[in-house]
């Protein structure tokens, strides 16, 4: 299959423009985590509208989503390892925002859901041909920080989904939310095809021949999975995503059930706190990585370790608090090291796979996270949560997240074997 590429190497090079199209994509990330963060605010007035449980509320939030999401972005990411990238993304934004907007006109739990899997399926064209077209658009050494920034995507997204979905639903109620959060989508898809252009693939890598012939799925599926660092750091990333997901759809809820805060107010709270630490958490994991990986590359996976480490006991103090202020500091402790440890993460997956897999493999990185994490975790926190609540009452969700939590103990565990791998193939 022919790929088309702009024919403009100068500019593509060019820091400005390489930086507007990293700014781009930021920008759709930014609009997918918008439109996948506007359920937890709301969860709470589709609770009371369709009579909802918590294990209702988390399949809305995670399964109906993460389930077409994850396996619809493998053969897109194939699609996307051989044909143009910007036109996937575009069709992409536009698929996911209408389908967010068209959530707005939900008459019961059928077709609320029907509404998310619309959404999941959008956003399956979205992450894995943006990490491809990162990788095109910015060396090897720049890699960390670049994906660090487009990862900010992931912290305004919920921040604006928070803040605009809880005062819209205040105001005007949870469908106008949908309405507001998903449409603007359907212009930011016209921009980015209009303005974004096609780079050459694999030009930062010599030894990349684009007339050599395309290995077939099952060719690419062998080496990626005979690549220990990456199938190491994939499982790594997953169990991280998942306590984060988690942490993330239930927080409203939980701030608001314990403390009886406007929808409003926990979206003003909860976006300071984001903004204030996973903001700058996001960046100095990026920009660290990249120093650090001069002298040792293990340090790429060295740092998400530890850095989960400390975010462990910090998320267990935060469940454990009855001060909002105390918890919100906790839980901001907490995100600052969570997401120090994501862009490397994703950074080792490209600097591992040849340029003919990066979409593929970042896609299948998506596909475990979002099964584990969007699939499962908010799901398997609502069960919990529906039992522990005969005794713990309001704070069943509380005791739910604790459990949850105890699962960076494995991703801290799976990072240090990453780097352990990455010794021998140094």
């Amino acid at each position: 299959m022919n790929e088309p590429t702009s024919t403009s190497t100068t500019t593509e090079d060019a820091p400005r423009y390489r930086y507007y199209v990293l700014g781009m994509l930021t920008l759709t990330y930014l609009f997918s985590f918008m439109d996948r963060q506007i359920m937890s605010i709301l969860m709470e007035d589709l609770r009371a509208e369709f009579a909802l449980s918590d294990a209702q509320l988390g399949l809305l939030s995670g399964l109906a989503f993460a389930l077409f999401y994850a396996t619809l972005g493998i053969p897109i990411a194939r699609l996307a390892d051989r044909w143009n990238r910007v036109r996937i993304i575009s069709i992409a934004v536009s698929v996911w925002s209408l389908a967010t907007a068209l959530s707005g006109l939900a008459v019961g739990f059928a077709s609320l859901f029907l509404a998310r899997v619309g959404v999941g399926i959008g956003e399956a064209g979205g992450s894995p041909p943006a990490h491809s077209l990162i990788a095109d658009y910015f060396e090897k050494a720049q890699l960390s920080r670049a994906l660090s920034v487009y990862s900010l995507g992931t912290t305004f997204g919920s921040v604006v989904g928070m803040v605009v979905g809880g005062f819209v639903a205040d105001a005007y109620g949870w469908r106008a939310a949908f309405f507001v959060v998903g449409l603007p989508g359907l212009l930011l898809a016209l921009v980015f095809r209009m303005t974004v252009r096609e780079p050459e693939r694999g030009r930062f890598d010599p030894d990349y021949d684009a007339n050599a012939p395309r290995a077939n799925v099952r060719e690419t599926l062998r080496s990626l999975m005979s690549n220990r660092v990456y199938v190491l750091v994939t499982v790594a990333h997953a169990f991280h995503v998942v306590v984060g997901y988690s942490m993330a759809i239930w927080k409203p809820a939980l701030l608001i059930r314990t403390f009886e805060l406007s929808k409003g107010e926990t979206g003003v709270w909860l976006s300071s706190m984001t903004v204030a630490t996973a903001l700058p958490g996001m960046l100095a994991g990026g920009f660290l990585a990249d120093r650090l990986a001069q002298r040792d590359v293990r340090w790429m996976a060295w740092m998400p370790g530890i850095a989960l480490l400390i975010a462990l006991p910090a998320n267990e103090f935060a469940l454990a608090s009855h001060s909002l202020t105390g918890m919100l500091i906790l839980f901001g402790v907490g995100l600052f090291f969570a997401t120090v440890a994501h862009a490397p993460a994703l950074a080792v997956v490209q600097r591992v796979v040849k340029p003919t897999e990066r979409a593929l493999a970042a896609a299948f990185v998506f596909f475990l996270a979002n099964m584990l994490g969007l699939g499962l975790g908010p799901v398997i926190v609502g069960a919990l949560s529906d039992g522990f609540s005969a005794d713990q009452g309001l704070r069943s969700i509380h005791a739910a997240l604790m459990v949850m939590n105890g699962v960076l103990l494995l991703a801290a565990a799976s990072f240090w074997l990453t780097a352990r791998a990455m010794q021998s193939e140094r």
